[in-house]
C-alpha cells in the first residue's frame, strides 16, 4: 500500500510541473479538483461553480453572444475586458473630431456612459447534460442529412421548452462532435454601455507589430456596464433602466504574481478542432493559410494604404482592419506553427493508434476504422473543387470585408415593394430618410479595391458555370485577371449603391428593371445563386462528414476512456489552469513572464504610430507618479503563464489561488499558434495585462477615480 501511495505522489509530483491541457467545462470541475489542489487553489468546486449559491461563475459574462468573454468588478454591474473586444463600439462613437480611439474615453458619471444599440452580455445560470433526451429521439439509421436535421430540432425544441417562459435564454450546446450534448441557461442583457477604454496607443500599443508576440506592453482593456430595468430583469435600453445588480463581482488583487503562482482562467472560448483528423488539419494547413495569405494579404495592404491617406477611413475602417490582421496573422502563423511541431504527422499517429487499437478486438471496434477513409475522401473533393477558396471568395464579395453589399442588404424594404407592387412610394420616402446612414462609415475607394482582390480570387478559383451568366461572361472576358480592378470601378461607377447621389437617382424613378440591371446588384445576386448551388453541393458531403467525425470521435473516447477528456471549445464556459512561467521560443532565446512600464518606453519610437506613447503617460513614468501600482520602481504592465485558451477567450479574468482578480487574459504567442489542433506545454503561453497596469491606467492616467471606487481592491 505504501508503495502504490509512493508511485501517486511520484506521478502528481511529475504532472505539476508539466503544463495542464485542457478548456475544462465549468459545471465538470469537480474531477479536476486534485490536480489544482496540488497546484495550490484555496477554492472548493462549489466556490467556482454552484447552482444553489453565488460563484465565480456568476461573476463571468459571454459577451455578444459568443465573441468575448468579460468579467463583472463591481456590485453596479461594471464589466471588464480587452481593449480588442470594445474596439467595434469605440469606433462607433469616434469622429475625426471627436476620437475616441485615439483620446480614449472615461465617464465620469452613469449619464456620461455610451448607448450601445444590439450589445449584450449573457450570465450562465445553469448546465445540465441532456445527451439521452437528444440522441434518444433521433434514429442512428436515418440518412446524414435527415439525422442532423432531426437532431437539431430536437436541440431546438429541449431549448424552446427550457427558457421558463421567456425567462432565460436558452442553448443546447453538441460535445464531442455530437456525441454527447449539454444545456445551458443564461440571463441575456440587452443593455449595455461603454464606461470607459483608454487612448489606442495604450489599448493597442505595438498594433499588429506585436500582434501575438512577446514581449508585449498593451495595456488591452475597456469598461462596459450592463443595465438592467427597475427590477432588475433584463431590458431593451431605456432611460429608466439602472446598473445591474449582480449575484457575484471579482474581488481584486494588488499583491500581483510571481513565476511559478498558480494562475486560473475562465471564460469562453470559440472553437478548437483538438479531435480532428490530420486530413481537416492539413487542409488549414495546405489549403486555408495560403489562400488567406494571399487574399486577406491584400486586403490589409489596401485598407492600411487607405487609412494612411484619410483620417476617416483610419477611424471608420479601424475594426475592419484589426479583424482582418488578428485572423491573417493567426491563420498563416498557425501553419507555421504546424510545420515546426509536426502536427499533422501527430494526427496522422493518433490515426494509426485507432487502427491499431481496433485489430485488438476486430468484431467489436471495426466500425471506427470506417470514419478514416470517409474524412479522407471528403477533404479531397474539398480540394479538388477549391470550395474552400471559392466559399472564402464569395463571402467576402457578399458580405466582409466589401461594404458596398451592406449597402444593398439596407435597402431591402425598396426592392420587396417594388417586386409586390405594394407600398413603391412609402419605401422610397424610407430610404431617401436613410440615405445617410446607408452611407453611413462608406468609403468608396478602398471599397471598390475590396471588392476588385475578391472578384479576383473568385474568378481564379472558380471553373465554368454557365447556369450563373454573368460570372460566366465575366471569367470568358481576354486578360480577365488583370483586367479585374476596372471592371470592379466601372461595376462602382455604375451602381445605384455605390454612392449618395446614385441611389437618390434610383429614388426618382424607382422601377424593377433599374435594379436588375444594376451591375454590382446583378453581380451581388449572382454570388447568392453560387453560394446557395455551393451550399447544396457541400451540405450532404459535409453531413456525412459529421457523422464520420462522430464515430471517429467515439472511437478516440473509447480508445482513451481512462484518460480524462474535455471537449472541443465551442463559445461554453471553460475553465484552464497552470502557472505564471516564461519560456525558450528558440535555441539561445528566453522570454521572462513579466514586463513593465519601462519597456513601453524603450518601444517607444514616434515616427511609427503603433509605438506613440502618450504624453501623461510618459510624465507619469518620469516623475515615478505611480502610486500604490507601482513595484520596483516601475508598473507591471503584462505576465506569462502557461494556461490553455483561444479565441473568445479574449478579456477571461485571470484568477489567483483566491479567485482574486490579477489579469486580463488577451492573446496567445506566435510560436505556438497551432494551439487549436494541439496543445504545446513547453512553448504555449497565454498573455496577460496585468490588473495593476489597468487600474494605474484608470486612476493615475485617466482620473476616472469614480470607477475605482467602485471595485473591491485588496
Amino acid at each position: 500500500m505504501k508503495k502504490i501511495s509512493i508511485v501517486i505522489s511520484f506521478l502528481l509530483l511529475w504532472s505539476i510541473g508539466k503544463a495542464d491541457e485542457g478548456m475544462w467545462l465549468i459545471n465538470l470541475i469537480t474531477q479536476n479538483m486534485a490536480q489544482m489542489e496540488a497546484r495550490g487553489v484555496k477554492l472548493t468546486a462549489e466556490d467556482i461553480y454552484s447552482i444553489n449559491h453565488s460563484s465565480i461563475k456568476d461573476a463571468v459574462v459571454q459577451l455578444d453572444d459568443g465573441s468575448c468573454t468579460a468579467e463583472l468588478i463591481s456590485a453596479k454591474g461594471l464589466l471588464l475586458t480587452n481593449h480588442h473586444c470594445g474596439v467595434e463600439d469605440i469606433q462607433m462613437h469616434s469622429t475625426p473630431t471627436h476620437n475616441l480611439l485615439k483620446d480614449g474615453f472615461f465617464a465620469k458619471s452613469l449619464k456620461e456612459e455610451l448607448v450601445l444599440p444590439n450589445k449584450t452580455a449573457m450570465i450562465l445560470v445553469n448546465v445540465e447534460e441532456v445527451t439521452n433526451k437528444i440522441l434518444n429521439r433521433v434514429s442512428e439509421r436515418l440518412s446524414s442529412p435527415e439525422y442532423f436535421n432531426r437532431l437539431y430540432n430536437r436541440m431546438d425544441s429541449l431549448a424552446n421548452v427550457s427558457t421558463q417562459n421567456g425567462k432565460y435564454y436558452a442553448i443546447v450546446k453538441p460535445m464531442y462532435n455530437h456525441n454527447y450534448f449539454y444545456l445551458f441557461l443564461y440571463e441575456r442583457f440587452l443593455d449595455v454601455r461603454l464606461v470607459a477604454a483608454p487612448p489606442s496607443s495604450i489599448g493597442n500599443f505595438g498594433g499588429d507589430v506585436d500582434n501575438w508576440r512577446w514581449p508585449r506592453h498593451t495595456g488591452d482593456f475597456s469598461m462596459f456596464r450592463i443595465y438592467t430595468a427597475p427590477d432588475g430583469k433584463p431590458a431593451h435600453y431605456s432611460a429608466k433602466n439602472i446598473p445591474y445588480v449582480p449575484k457575484r463581482f471579482l474581488n481584486i488583487s494588488l499583491k500581483g504574481v510571481k513565476e511559478g503562482d498558480f494562475a486560473m482562467i475562465i471564460g469562453y472560448p470559440g472553437t478548437t478542432y483538438r479531435y480532428s483528423s490530420s486530413y481537416e488539419a492539413k487542409q488549414a494547413r495546405d489549403v486555408l493559410a495560403p489562400w488567406k495569405d494571399k487574399v486577406w494579404g491584400e486586403f490589409i495592404r489596401t485598407i492600411k494604404d487607405a487609412q494612411a491617406k484619410d483620417i476617416r477611413i483610419k477611424v471608420d475602417y479601424t475594426d475592419k482592419h484589426d479583424m482582418l490582421v488578428n485572423f491573417w496573422q493567426k491563420d498563416t502563423w498557425q501553419a507555421e506553427s504546424m510545420f515546426r511541431f509536426g502536427v499533422v504527422e501527430k494526427l496522422q499517429r493518433r490515426e494509426d493508434s485507432l487502427r491499431a487499437w481496433v485489430a485488438q478486438m476486430p468484431s467489436a471496434r471495426t466500425k471506427y476504422l470506417s470514419s478514416i477513409p470517409m474524412l479522407s475522401d471528403f477533404y479531397k473533393t474539398y480540394r479538388e473543387n477549391k470550395w474552400e477558396e471559392l466559399s472564402g471568395s464569395l463571402s467576402a464579395i457578399m458580405d466582409y470585408p466589401v461594404d458596398i453589399s451592406r449597402n444593398i442588404n439596407q435597402c431591402d424594404e425598396l426592392f420587396s415593394a417594388m417586386l409586390n407592387k405594394k407600398n413603391v412610394k412609402k419605401a422610397t420616402k424610407s430610404i431617401k430618410r436613410r440615405i445617410p446612414k446607408i452611407f453611413e462609415n462608406y468609403h468608396p475607394n478602398p471599397d471598390v479595391w475590396l471588392y476588385s482582390t475578391a472578384l479576383k480570387s473568385l474568378l481564379d478559383n472558380i471553373s465554368d458555370c454557365p447556369n450563373i451568366p454573368m460570372i460566366q461572361a465575366i471569367k470568358n472576358q481576354p486578360q480577365i485577371s488583370e483586367m479585374t480592378p476596372m471592371y470592379a470601378q466601372s461595376f462602382f461607377q455604375r451602381s445605384y449603391f455605390s454612392s449618395p447621389e446614385n441611389l437618390k437617382r434610383l429614388l426618382k424613378t424607382p422601377v424593377v428593371d433599374s435594379i436588375v440591371k444594376d451591375p454590382v446588384f446583378m453581380l451581388y445576386q449572382s454570388c447568392n445563386v453560387l453560394f446557395d448551388s455551393l451550399s447544396k453541393t457541400i451540405g450532404p458531403l459535409k453531413s456525412n462528414y459529421e457523422r464520420a467525425m462522430q464515430l471517429y470521435t467515439k472511437g478516440l473516447l473509447e480508445m482513451e476512456k481512462n484518460k480524462l477528456q474535455y471537449p472541443d471549445a465551442n463559445s461554453t464556459m471553460r475553465l484552464t489552469y497552470g502557472k505564471v512561467v516564461g519560456y525558450k521560443p528558440m535555441d539561445g532565446v528566453e522570454c521572462k513572464p513579466f514586463t513593465t512600464l519601462d519597456g513601453v518606453i524603450e518601444k517607444e519610437n514616434p515616427s511609427v504610430d503603433v509605438f506613440n506613447v502618450p504624453a501623461k503617460l510618459k510624465q507619469l513614468w518620469v516623475s515615478k507618479d505611480y502610486g500604490r501600482y507601482g513595484v520596483n520602481g516601475s508598473v507591471p504592465v503584462c505576465f506569462l503563464t502557461d494556461n490553455d485558451i483561444t479565441g473568445g477567450n479574449s478579456g477571461s479574468p485571470t484568477l489567483d489561488a483566491n479567485g482574486n482578480l490579477i489579469g486580463i487574459a488577451f492573446d496567445g504567442n506566435q510560436e505556438a499558434m497551432s494551439c487549436d489542433y494541439a496543445f504545446e506545454p513547453e512553448i504555449q503561453r497565454t498573455i496577460i495585462v496585468d490588473i495593476r497596469y489597468v487600474l494605474f491606467v484608470v486612476d493615475k492616467y485617466a482620473g476616472a477615480t469614480n470607477l475605482i471606487e467602485e471595485m473591491r481592491i485588496q
